[in-house]
């Protein structure tokens, strides 16, 4: 099955579902109109044979990273050489349409079609919220509460939303690009 057959297929089904002005590779990438429309997607993909939730990520599209907090004196990593720097300035580019807004993207895959299709959701920052499909897909547990810890994104219905990659005592979510690093225990 093709990328234009499936995705009308889906369109069948979901005739506000829209593909996204800007595909992921050359992958189907189709972005949802409202967080309601995703949990109904996804149970029709994983019952079209898209059984496998291969990734679930997210980007803050905010702005520029705030370089505030971050360690940035020359050579603090022994193992760069001598005389490289890692410091970088984070700087704005005109180009680019920021906006404050999270876009998640779901990744599902059908192992028997070989078949990919990327699902997008776009979030106002502040309220950062969809449903979770850690009922329908296993994986999708671990990659919810990842996108949690990191970008503050709540998963309405997931049984166990908590921290996995960040400590306890951090304060804010790192991917963010507003966050800034409070100092702690760790950085001296």
């Amino acid at each position: 099955m093709t990328s234009d057959e499936l995705f009308a297929k889906i369109q069948t089904q979901f005739p506000k579902i829209e593909k996204a002005a800007v595909p992921v590779k050359d992958y189907l990438t189709v972005r949802l109109p409202a967080k309601d429309a995703l949990v109904p997607l996804a149970q029709w993909l994983k019952s079209n044979g898209f059984d496998y939730l291969d990734m679930l990520t997210g980007t803050d599209y905010l702005g520029p990273v705030d370089m505030k907090g971050y360690i940035r004196q020359s050579n603090f990593n022994v193992f760069l050489p001598d005389g490289a720097t890692p410091e970088i300035e984070s700087a704005a580019n005109p180009a680019f349409a920021y906006k404050p807004v999270i876009d998640l993207l779901w990744s599902f895959i059908s192992i028997h079609e070989k078949a990919r299709v990327i699902v997008k959701l776009e979030l106002p920052r502040e309220a950062a919220s969809a449903p979770t499909l850690s009922g329908l897909f296993k994986t999708a547990d671990w990659q919810e509460r990842e996108t949690f810890d990191l970008l503050g994104v709540t998963y309405e219905g997931h049984p166990n939303l908590t921290k996995i990659l960040t400590p306890d005592f951090l304060q804010g979510h790192p991917l963010r690009k507003d966050y800034v690093h409070i100092k702690d225990r760790f950085d001296e």
